[in-house]
């Protein structure tokens, strides 16, 4: 059950997003990953200028902003994350563990909440992230362990 508070956590989370972006940007897609001990925020954007898109985490050299800056603005933005779980945990049965997060600059929102188990899955986080960057926004890696991942990934996935 979505409730007032979750739609103050959204607004707050797209505004927090919009301060992290030193640019105008034209869509974002993020994964969240909230566990009781540890949290995974990323995303990836891009700009009106360009379809290529830009990863959150290389904000910093991308743009010359300051690492302690970004860093700390991350930071506030897992914490609304969590807030927004916690606001789930009270009042749904089902807790979700990740979620994609899709927004674009006309203020078009959508948000898909995920159960799976991620500590018992046979994947490792960056593997994860590799499977998420693919199924949300058709990158592949550019790495050969990654790429090949990847590939034995999709191989399984179609038996």
């Amino acid at each position: 059950m979505e409730t007032e508070k979750m739609g103050q956590l959204y607004q707050k989370i797209a505004e927090k997003i919009n301060e992290m972006i030193p640019a105008e940007w034209n869509k974002v897609a993020l994964y969240a990953e909230i566990l009781d001990d540890s949290r995974e925020v990323y995303f990836f954007f891009n700009t009106k200028n360009s379809e290529d898109f830009i990863y959150s985490h290389d904000i910093p050299a991308h743009y010359q902003v300051s690492e302690q800056i970004y860093d700390d603005l991350l930071i506030e933005l897992q914490d609304l994350f969590d807030e927004l779980r916690d606001e789930w945990k009270a009042n749904n049965s089902d807790v979700w563990t990740n979620l994609t997060l899709k927004l674009e600059h006309t203020g078009k929102f959508s948000i898909d909440y995920d159960y799976d188990d991620v500590i018992a899955s046979e994947l490792n986080g960056t593997q994860r992230q590799v499977v998420w960057e693919y199924k949300h926004l058709g990158l592949v890696p550019t790495g050969k362990k990654n790429r090949e991942f990847l590939e034995r990934y999709l191989n399984s996935e179609e038996e």
